[in-house]
């Protein structure tokens, strides 16, 4: 069996400031970097020998770097872990855009993703275009035990997930800030189970954020 361990980000500054990330660079709050060494102490304990990659984005990268320093390996950087562009939302606190963008803000809530393209963003199905044939490379490029874990955003978890599984959206529940979601694949063809889903055991409870589509980050 072969293993695609994905993990989102620790809490970032703008996270906690309830402003709308995409692929604009902002670092790890005080929790975040908390719960980054958590959990690159948990993954490198259940896999020691696991290959790491990571989303060049600066919240994912600093999420990564224990995990990197615990495994005594480098990061491998790949853009396409990046998280779904927002367009001009990027930057902008939630509360704002809901305020001065209200319509198209509901709009992008019920799925609508000519609301976000509007604004020089991406889709949601440019994102699953963009992530699912990424996360299938990763395992086809493992072996039988292997394992690679992908350090990115919740965008890409949650999406990449509905597609690699192939269920509606939404079927699936919120993706917590330094989760943990595992797929397990057969060495013998490309058939996926989902072992976990937004795990956050290795957390206090006081370290838990929750990342929901168009919702806030805790």
């Amino acid at each position: 069996m072969k293993r695609l361990v994905l993990v989102r980000h620790g809490e970032s500054i703008w996270n906690a400031e309830g402003r709308i990330q995409g692929q604009r660079c902002a670092g790890l709050s005080e929790i975040g970097h908390a719960q980054a060494e958590l959990t690159a102490n948990a993954l490198a304990d259940s896999y020691p020998d696991a290959a790491l990659v990571a989303s060049d984005l600066q919240r994912t990268m600093e999420t990564a770097v224990p995990l990197s320093k615990a495994l005594g390996r480098e990061i491998v950087q790949d853009a396409r872990l990046r998280e779904r562009s927002f367009g001009s939302w990027e930057g902008q606190l939630r509360h704002e855009v809901v305020a001065g963008d209200g319509e198209r803000w509901e709009r992008f809530l019920t799925g609508e993703d000519e609301a976000v393209e509007e604004l020089g963003g991406e889709t949601a199905s440019q994102l699953g275009d963009r992530v699912e044939p990424l996360f299938r490379d990763l395992l086809r490029g493992t072996t039988d035990g292997q394992v690679v874990i992908a350090v990115t955003h919740g965008g890409p978890v949650w999406h990449g997930a509905h597609r690699l599984l192939g269920l509606p959206i939404p079927t699936l529940g919120g993706v917590s800030n330094a989760c943990v979601t595992e797929f397990i694949a057969s060495a013998e063809d490309d058939r996926l189970v989902l072992d976990r889903w937004n795990e956050v055991a290795h957390l206090p409870r006081d370290l838990r954020t929750t990342w929901r589509p168009g919702g806030k980050d805790r």
